[in-house]
């Protein structure tokens, strides 16, 4: 997939993302003030029912006929005349509750012109009642007077959005769901681009390497063929020396690949012993002794370690370190030399090869590890690879319990320092 394709599948996937976050913002906005104006309405006819039962009560001859004996009484009759405390708190009671609203509440009745609070809630503050959403006049019970009766709940706002809180819920959660998969699919996106990226560049390290030889021994074979040549042993020799080394680079190549796949596969049989270290760095050297010697390449010994002995599987040990030690000659600077040690720490078994060759700058060092990834040589450019070497590494140290630890800097050379435990019980499993 081209870049600008995945620029533009990002830019619409957002633009759609960001509309439904909208619209779904916006109903739950719409849904938050349905139900704000549900629940005023129901205090409202809640609260009206309860003036309207006062209100019928003064029809009552034996209220009237208190009211007339109270007015003989008093110069004026005032609201606590005509309303009782305890009947009027249990009446809001009753009408709320028919009205499903349990909700904490603070109640009263105050005069609006001379602002006191004539009864009400144990508590309630005068400021509380002025600034309540329902206020309601008593004028049609009390005309002398200007009364009201106000309510204020101690939190509207999370009383209504309780009430939808089902709805809410489910809309952050499949946002979240939504954006969460927006997210993870543009990620993979990208991911599969890099690795559709590296997969190409590895088939055309691949068919490099394999034409290369190829090529050569079939150069080789045709020179064999030819009449100056077929009766001279000592170009025979020649000849057939360079077909034979292609050869044996093909099936190295061959075999690398192979190697990787079935680690993959988790198909592998491992066959593992105890192992000494020294003898492994010793049985390594000696296959690179003639091509340390054609280039002049210095090697140093220093096999210190008292307890050389880890488990593990000798093939692949003995392939790690000759994938250390060839990575440290193809990427080389002049005079190389490369230093061998091992030695005992905490319980492990440590094998070091470091080299004064062309190192790897902080940026590559966390990626050298992966599949398939290789590090730019810069103006090296005869230098190719899999990209499968370090990975097949850290693969198989991972596999026998190990670890390893890599100390580079650009121009100065590399580190790689392996360690495998003495007594190693996760290697033992794979008996």
């Amino acid at each position: 997939m081209q870049k600008n394709t995945i620029f533009i599948i990002i830019i619409i996937t957002s633009a759609a993302l960001a509309g439904i976050l909208m619209t779904q913002i916006y109903w739950v906005k719409t849904a938050y003030s349905l139900k704000e104006e549900q629940f005023d309405n129901s205090v409202r006819i809640a609260v009206k029912s309860v003036i309207n039962q006062f209100q019928q009560k003064q029809y009552d001859s034996t209220f009237q006929q208190k009211l007339l004996s109270l007015s003989h009484q008093k110069d004026r009759l005032t609201i606590d005349d005509y309303i009782n405390t305890n009947e009027l708190d249990s009446l809001i009671t009753d009408e709320l509750n028919s009205m499903a609203i349990n909700s904490e509440y603070k109640y009263g009745i105050y005069n609006k012109i001379e602002k006191t609070i004539v009864m009400g809630s144990v508590g309630v503050k005068s400021s509380e009642l002025f600034k309540s959403y329902y206020q309601f006049s008593l004028a049609s019970i009390a005309k002398s007077g200007n009364y009201y009766l106000g309510i204020k709940f101690n939190n509207r706002t999370y009383i209504i959005l309780h009430r939808m809180e089902l709805w809410v819920v489910l809309s952050v959660v499949f946002v979240l769901i939504l954006t969460v998969s927006f997210i993870f699919v543009i990620l993979t996106i990208l991911h599969q681009k890099k690795v559709s990226e590296i997969k190409t560049d590895f088939i055309n390290n691949m068919t490099h390497e394999f034409k290369t030889p190829i090529a050569t021994t079939t150069l080789a074979a045709e020179m064999i063929q030819k009449r100056g040549v077929i009766n001279n042993p000592d170009k025979i020799m020649r000849y057939s020396s360079v077909i034979l080394e292609e050869n044996n680079r093909l099936q190295s190549q061959v075999e690398q690949v192979l190697q990787v796949a079935i680690l993959e596969s988790g198909k592998n049989q491992f066959k593992v012993k105890r192992l000494n270290a020294n003898r492994i760095i010793e049985t390594v050297l000696k296959s690179f002794e003639l091509r340390l010697k054609d280039l002049n390449i210095i090697i140093s010994e220093k096999l210190d370690a008292e307890n050389p002995y880890f488990m593990g599987d000798r093939s692949h040990i003995i392939n790690i370190f000759y994938n250390l030690i060839d990575n440290a000659i193809k990427y080389s600077s002049k005079n190389l030399k490369i230093d061998i040690s091992t030695f005992n720490s905490h319980g492990y078994i440590v094998l070091s090869v470091k080299d004064n060759g062309i190192g790897i700058s902080k940026e590559h060092q966390n990626n050298i590890f992966k599949n398939l990834y290789r590090v730019p040589t810069g103006n090296i450019q005869d230098v190719r690879g899999f990209g499968l070497g370090l990975y097949y590494v850290k693969t198989i140290v991972d596999q026998f319990g190990g670890k390893i630890d890599l100390t580079s800097e650009l121009g100065n050379g590399s580190n790689f320092s392996i360690s495998f435990p003495i007594n190693s019980t996760k290697a033992i499993n794979h008996e």
